[in-house]
């Protein structure tokens, strides 16, 4: 079903809504707004302040994302761009696989930012099975935009302090064979 919907450069931004730290879909809407640009956001989560923080209330929205994604196949809705951040489950990453297999058309350009980690160690809500299986989304990415740590997550790199630009490079490249033809990698000392 194609229709009048898709008139409009539309980019799916598909993460968390952090209400306090400047972060995530709050981010995201003013800015993709602004470019005059509809920003389409699907929340994975709610909280109410960042994870940096010593405490916040989280709401997991795994359960109402298919859904909530069903309605958009019934409206028949492409996308310019999709870009993903914080997905808080393997059951998340699987939907949103799923979305990228969906909605992906020849022109969309898919950007994947790992939220896996920062600061040498992965995040509190990342367990090893979670950050495997977001591995497995990085094909799908046309640009792929990890920290340094999460370059090293995703690529089995140990972390550490010191780097030789030429190391992060290999890591680059190491991501760049998997699928994405551009590897930012940010948080570099």
């Amino acid at each position: 079903m194609s229709s009048h919907h898709n008139n409009q450069k539309k980019i799916a931004v598909i993460g968390d809504f952090t209400g306090f730290g400047r972060c995530s879909l709050t981010v995201s809407l003013p800015v993709i707004s602004a470019m005059g640009i509809q920003c389409c956001p699907v929340p994975t989560s709610i909280f109410s302040n960042h994870t940096a923080y010593p405490s916040y209330f989280f709401d997991d929205y795994t359960e109402k994302m298919e859904a909530y994604l069903e309605e958009w196949k019934k409206l028949g809705l492409t996308f310019s761009g999709i870009c993903t951040g914080f997905l808080g489950s393997r059951q998340q990453i699987a939907i949103v696989a799923r979305f990228l297999q969906d909605f992906r058309g020849s022109d969309t350009i898919v950007t994947l930012d790992p939220v896996l980690g920062d600061d040498g160690r992965p995040y509190a809500t990342c367990t090893p099975e979670l950050c495997r299986d977001m591995s497995a989304l990085v094909p799908y990415a046309d640009l792929l935009t990890p920290n340094l740590t999460e370059a090293c997550i995703l690529t089995n790199t140990p972390c550490r302090k010191s780097w030789h630009m030429a190391e992060i490079e290999e890591m680059a490249r190491k991501l760049i064979a998997r699928g994405p033809s551009r590897v930012v990698i940010t948080g570099i000392p």
